[in-house]
């Protein structure tokens, strides 16, 4: 391995950094120079510093691992070695194009391969053709694992309704309520596997209130940092201070 090996890992389980810290006490050549459990500030960070690898996490609200590597591409290309709970198919597409992974969980004979295929593209600097090779394959994966349609079950019928015709979604007790731009609906499930799901086009802006971007119409100053955000049907939602982080990754400006 060559000298001088800097690393940052972007992971929104603590738990999950914590292993990758600890397993890398077995390469002492690597200086893990940060850990970041939101995504949006790690952004910044990896276009500051530069480091020679990055352990990413898939699946994380606001900016999932594809919007990072989208955000950075062109200006820093780090090695990636991905830490992913996807399933076996698309670990196998990864695999199949030399690009690292580590399936949760993980253990430290796995983390000693990954670190294996690192050290070889490294010796070799792959690094561009590699990352050649993840943008094609993460724009088809994240076609895969973004669904464009939610089901809606009502008395009468059960639908697809597209996202981009809701507004946002609302905490209602043991539900969730669907806003549009004229009715809502009531479906059963929570705003953070939704955030989760729909990390790419909604934003949570509240704990009560998960928003889509494309249907945010302006921002009206509020109180002590926190901003009213007028949806265009008009609803307006309060921006709680704890998720202003969020809206700042789509809207710097704020």
């Amino acid at each position: 391995m060559k000298a001088e090996i800097t690393a940052i890992i972007v992971d929104d389980e603590q738990l999950s950094i914590d292993i990758i810290l600890e397993f890398l006490k077995d390469f002492p050549q690597v200086n893990v120079i940060g850990s970041f459990r939101k995504s949006s500030e790690a952004v910044g960070k990896i276009i500051a510093l530069k480091p020679t690898l990055l352990f990413l996490d898939i699946q994380m609200p606001v900016l999932n691992g594809f919007d990072i590597i989208e955000n950075i591409i062109g200006t820093h290309n780090p090695y990636i070695i991905f830490t992913t709970a996807y399933d076996q198919y698309a670990i196998k597409a990864f695999e199949v194009n030399a690009i690292g992974y580590l399936l949760k969980p993980f253990d430290r004979e796995k983390f000693a391969k990954a670190m294996a295929r690192f050290e070889s593209g490294y010796a070799s600097n792959a690094v561009d053709d590699t990352y050649n090779r993840i943008l094609r394959i993460l724009e088809a994966k994240q076609k895969e694992s973004r669904p464009d349609h939610i089901m809606i079950k009502d008395a009468k019928r059960v639908f697809f309704l597209p996202i981009t015709e809701i507004s946002y979604f609302e905490a209602a007790g043991d539900y969730v309520k669907v806003v549009c731009d004229r009715n809502s609906h009531l479906i059963n499930d929570s705003l953070s596997h939704l955030e989760n799901k729909f990390a790419s086009d909604f934003i949570r802006i509240h704990r009560s209130h998960l928003v889509n971007r494309d249907c945010i119409k302006e921002f009206i100053p509020y109180f002590n940092g926190e901003y009213q955000v007028v949806m265009q049907n008009g609803d307006q939602l309060k921006m709680s201070r704890n998720y202003k982080d969020n809206l700042k990754a789509y809207f710097p400006g704020l």
